[in-house]
């Protein structure tokens, strides 16, 4: 059975913002306080690569983290590995917060670039044999490691994506035992233009885009 692991938005900003930390009490207060444990807001220096976060939030019950460097801001929702049956929730949950994120930071800052993120993990003994059947010629039945990814273009809502596929035989340890399996992750990000990104459009196209994401069609990757 398989298990989400994340789910993830991610915003670039057009240009760069000297003060992340300025942006974290505006999108704390217009998610009504989800960030309630203490935030961490780390003295990183200035010639520091941009995309590092300077600023860290999350929620108590570790649900839910905010990051926000001085290129990106980006809104998780951790799935701690439950199982497929809690997709319908945490893909309701999860629209609902992307809408109240994505209005505070279009309203404050110009996006011109966004990714769409699903980290997932199914559970397999035989990973390696189940990879080779699924995508491989070769005979690789007893890999240690398998990395596969792939890129298909496409159009939608005036957005030309790209729908990066990633899949690798991994090992978690989930409830304390060690499990043999593959890590699959979904990243639909659009290649940026001269225009900014439209709140509403975007909205439209991660509605469209999570069943996508479904564990069904999750699981086609590998069986």
């Amino acid at each position: 059975m398989e298990k989400i692991v994340k789910l993830q938005l991610a915003l670039f900003f057009n240009n760069l913002i000297l003060r992340p930390d300025s942006l974290m009490n505006g999108i704390n207060s217009s998610m009504g306080n989800l960030f309630d444990a203490m935030p961490q807001i780390l003295p990183i220096p200035a010639d520091a690569p941009a995309d590092i976060p300077r600023v860290q939030m999350r929620s108590e019950n570790g649900k839910y983290n905010c990051n926000i460097s001085c290129s990106r801001v980006d809104f998780i929702l951790n799935g701690d590995f439950t199982d497929e049956a809690s997709w319908p929730d945490l893909t309701r949950d999860f629209m609902a917060k992307v809408k109240l994120f994505s209005s505070k930071v279009f309203d404050d800052s110009k996006i011109n670039r966004f990714g769409l993120i699903g980290n997932f993990f199914i559970p397999d003994k035989s990973s390696s044999t189940s990879m080779t059947k699924k995508y491989l010629k070769v005979d690789l039945n007893t890999a240690e490691e398998i990395n596969l990814r792939f890129n298909k273009r496409s159009s939608s809502h005036g957005f030309q994506l790209n729908n990066i596929t990633s899949v690798n035989t991994a090992i978690f340890e989930l409830n304390g035992k060690i499990d043999k399996g593959i890590f699959i992750e979904l990243d639909v990000n659009n290649i940026p233009t001269e225009d900014s990104v439209k709140s509403d459009n975007l909205l439209q196209l991660i509605e469209k885009q999570i069943p996508s994401f479904s564990p069904d069609k999750v699981k086609g990757l590998v069986k």
